[in-house]
């Protein structure tokens, strides 16, 4: 009897232990997305996706922040220009990458991202005006980076992110050139 009870009482304890491994490690009925997401911000995109994510929209509201500064200040009519071509562009994109972010399960804006601070370089400051060239120089700067950001994810695996690309390219390739930016035909990929 001593040997019956000391089998059932190991069965019953596998038994049990299987099944709370078993119901633990699945999704709770009536959760929309599964405790990876939830708990360990895991995703439904590439790193490259994800780095585009990220990358592009912190820089798109920031440069959109400048841009709007810029068009308030006494700034040239050329960056003036510039800064309207800059909000054109990215209050659209702005909101489908939110969208696109979503969608994949990346969290935008970054929790920690802190709120527009203008840069020094451009500060008013009562002796000085405001200087035109380096805004532009900044523009080209960091449509570089976000050209650089589009077409990299023009070529990815995740064929609704690569429509996507290759739909806003245009668009950003035409900011470049207006901010003075050349692109390098001669590079290859």
């Amino acid at each position: 009897m001593i040997k019956f009870n000391m089998k059932f009482h190991t069965i019953s304890f596998v038994a049990a232990f299987s099944a709370v491994a078993l119901l633990g490690s699945c999704s709770r009925s009536g959760e929309p997305v599964g405790r990876n997401k939830l708990y360990l911000n895991a995703t439904d995109t590439d790193s490259e996706a994800f780095t585009f994510l990220k990358t592009v929209h912190e820089k798109a509201v920031f440069e959109t922040e400048l841009a709007k500064y810029v068009a308030s200040t006494s700034a040239s009519s050329e960056a003036k220009t510039l800064a309207a071509d800059v909000v054109k562009t990215y209050d659209a994109i702005i909101p489908e990458l939110e969208e696109l972010a979503a969608t994949f399960h990346v969290v935008l804006p970054s929790p920690g991202m802190p709120a527009f601070v203008l840069p020094d370089q451009f500060l008013a400051d009562s002796l000085a005006s405001f200087d035109n060239a380096a805004y532009a120089g900044h523009v080209q700067h960091e449509q570089e980076a976000i050209r650089a950001q589009f077409e990299r994810l023009s070529r990815n695996t995740i064929s609704e992110l690569r429509v996507y690309a290759n739909e806003k390219l245009p668009a950003v390739k035409t900011l470049f050139a207006a901010a003075g930016g050349e692109e390098d035909h001669g590079a290859h990929h």
